[in-house]
């Protein structure tokens, strides 16, 4: 006796889903992800008339705030993976924004610090920032921004009290890329 039900194609097939336990549209991680994918270009178009890369910007803007750290811990606070910092500062050694010197006590470190010509991108530079920041968050409110930043800190306290060491986000960073 013929079947009588017509075959299902495999189109209709690929048609065919399985409800997701986590939507991608539900995910914390997946939204802050593709929005900071979005502000870093967004950031990076900014900052290149200045003639620094992403890498760059991540390595001043920690120098900015802390000048004169050796090249590891550097890395470390810019949150960038060491062969990646090894770029960044010899870019910047290049361009004029960074000197580089032998740690007093410790010779196998180098110290890298801000030029005068690096102190002086600092302004224009954190100006992109804040532009790309203010595109970002149009149309939302001071209230909601508060809310949003209390998030962020929280998650960040939660991950790091759960054994996710800051100091170790170059094996993570490796993963990722």
């Amino acid at each position: 006796m013929a079947d009588s039900k017509p075959k299902a194609t495999e189109q209709d097939m690929s048609e065919i889903k399985t409800p997701s336990i986590l939507p991608m549209s539900q995910s914390f991680g997946n939204s802050l992800r593709h929005v900071n994918r979005l502000i870093q270009r967004d950031l990076g178009a900014r900052i290149a008339p200045l003639g620094i890369t992403l890498g760059q910007w991540y390595a001043l803007r920690t120098l900015w705030y802390s000048d004169g750290l050796t090249q590891v811990e550097l890395a470390q606070k810019s949150g960038i993976a060491g062969p990646a910092m090894v770029i960044a500062v010899r870019a910047l050694l290049a361009i004029g924004l960074v000197t580089r010197r032998r740690h007093s006590s410790d010779k196998r470190k180098y110290i890298i610090s801000l030029t005068e010509k690096g102190r002086r991108m600092e302004e224009p530079a954190l100006q992109a920032a804040i532009n790309a920041n203010c595109d970002a968050l149009d149309g939302v409110s001071s209230a909601d921004i508060e809310v949003a930043m209390r998030v962020l800190a929280k998650a960040y306290d939660n991950l790091t009290a759960v054994g996710i060491p800051v100091a170790a986000e170059d094996g993570v960073d490796a993963m990722i890329e």
